[in-house]
């Protein structure tokens, strides 16, 4: 069964949303929460690459069912997206190399190191990359070209980053609207919109920075 989209077909550019190629490069927190935006928006399309498993910290910030504590966390996000999308996601059980981006492709990691490392990879570069970042209760997303020099200035080493507590990393609130502003940004690069290049929110005071 397929799902209907009658009430958002003058919204969005649906036909066009479920050929776009998409990579999501993590499945944790905000990668769980993009991909299941975009299935239930449309996107059809997708990959996904985290060789990571699912882990009780996990559980209450990452769209994940309790059932799946334990199982490679691209194999549960593919059984979750088929039961409530009806699609069927390409998974990658393994850490992304750099080769297998997509015309549209989205960077969930949770480490400035990786990140500095994938955008150095990245051959040939996407034509929207979009990078999303987050702490507890503040989230940024930004959305580059292939030729964005600006976004090399805002990447800097782990070691510079602000070190949280592990209590204060993560919430369900963030990681899902983070997730939902990702999914506006593809659905408006669909529908041959501009994106927004950058968005920072603060989820605790409700309010876009």
């Amino acid at each position: 069964m397929s799902l209907n989209f009658h009430r958002q077909l003058d919204v969005l550019d649906v036909p066009r949303l479920a050929q776009l190629p998409i990579t999501v490069i993590g499945a944790g927190a905000v990668g769980s929460c993009t991909v299941l935006a975009l299935a239930k928006s449309g996107a059809e399309r997708i990959t996904v690459y985290d060789d990571d498993r699912i882990e009780a910290h996990n559980l209450p910030n990452q769209w994940y069912r309790l059932a799946d504590l334990g199982r490679p966390k691209v194999e549960a996000l593919r059984d979750l997206v088929r039961d409530m999308a009806g699609v069927e996601l390409d998974i990658r059980p393994h850490r992304f190399d750099g080769k297998g981006a997509s015309e549209v492709t989205i960077c969930a990691v949770d480490s400035m190191d990786v990140r500095i490392a994938l955008w150095r990879q990245l051959h040939p570069r996407p034509r929207l990359y979009i990078d999303a970042r987050m702490g507890a209760e503040v989230g940024k997303v930004l959305c580059v070209g292939p030729f964005a020099s600006w976004y090399d200035e805002t990447l800097y080493p782990s070691s510079e980053a602000l070190q949280a507590p592990c209590t204060a990393r993560a919430t369900m609130y963030c990681a899902s609207g983070l997730g939902a502003f990702i999914a506006s940004q593809v659905a408006n690069y669909a529908s041959d919109r501009p994106t927004r290049q950058e968005m920072t929110v603060d989820f605790r005071n409700g309010i876009m920075l």
